[in-house]
């Protein structure tokens, strides 16, 4: 049963809403619950799109909660191995989200910071309010820290190795049109508008090929880093399985008596 998290329903759009201690610290107990809603909405035929999002007005998460470190003898030969086990467990619920077959949208609605930015990292798409307050950033180091949970990894990927690697050594902090503008989120968006412009994505993607949409995400995320000979494989693969999917027929048909499409999601 969950206790961090709610998962409300709308149609075929679904909505995790986080709430642990008044501005989603990311912790272990958080992250499970977060696996577990998306290992379980991924396979929901139901769902056609996904947004992940916080029931605090002021924060989305503001990162780990530190509480946990504060348990570890750092005097024991086994610390860096204790710790080291702990963040690879972490990864492996974050990674649950990326892996989700639909479609994920993070709804940014106030500071995402530290692990906070990494949880944003793992969605398809980042909308960012733009209130004049909330930041972004990967704010490890200024803790004598690093990312410990892909901040390293998938930032670069995401706008490149040397924007990255600045933003992460300087724990810079950015507005939500600071991060558009070099490709951190998608949508920097207005409070007023906030709401509708995820609602609009939302309702957009739950429209869409979804079976299709998770051949692409399969595709991209196994094939990044292989040499392209193999990663064009998985797309091969992937390709022939979308193409004999119900969407496909429907998709072509509908192009060819230019008619809207009307997708099911198989």
């Amino acid at each position: 049963m969950s206790e961090l998290i709610d998962v409300e329903r709308d149609g075929a759009i679904a909505r995790v809403v986080m709430h642990r201690k008044g501005n989603n610290s990311i912790a272990e107990d958080l992250m499970q619950e977060l696996a577990a809603a998306f290992d379980e909405l991924g396979k929901d035929s139901a769902v056609r799109a996904v947004v992940l999002e916080s029931a605090y007005e002021k924060y989305f998460s503001v990162g780990a909660d530190l509480t946990s470190m504060a348990t570890v003898d750092r005097e024991s030969p086994f610390a860096t191995q204790q710790i080291s086990l702990l963040m690879r467990r972490m990864n492996g619920h974050f990674s649950a989200i990326e892996r989700c077959p639909k479609p994920v949208i993070a709804a940014i609605n106030g500071h995402a910071l530290g692990g906070g930015s990494e949880l944003t990292l793992c969605c398809d798409y980042r909308v960012m309010v733009e209130d004049d307050r909330s930041r972004i950033g990967q704010t490890e180091s200024s803790l004598g820290i690093i990312p410990g949970a892909g901040g390293t990894q998938r930032l670069p990927r995401l706008i490149g190795k040397a924007r990255a690697m600045r933003f992460l050594i300087e724990s810079t902090r950015l507005s939500a049109r600071e991060a558009e503008a070099v490709g951190w989120v998608d949508m920097a968006v207005g409070p007023d508008q906030f709401k509708a412009a995820v609602d609009e994505l939302a309702g957009k993607l739950a429209k869409a090929a979804t079976l299709a949409i998770a051949m692409i995400k399969d595709a991209v995320h196994r094939g990044f880093d292989l040499p392209i000979e193999q990663a064009l494989e998985i797309e091969a693969e992937n390709f022939a399985r979308a193409s004999l999917s119900t969407d496909a027929a429907v998709g072509i048909m509908s192009f060819l008596s230019k008619q809207e499409p009307e997708f099911t999601g198989s």
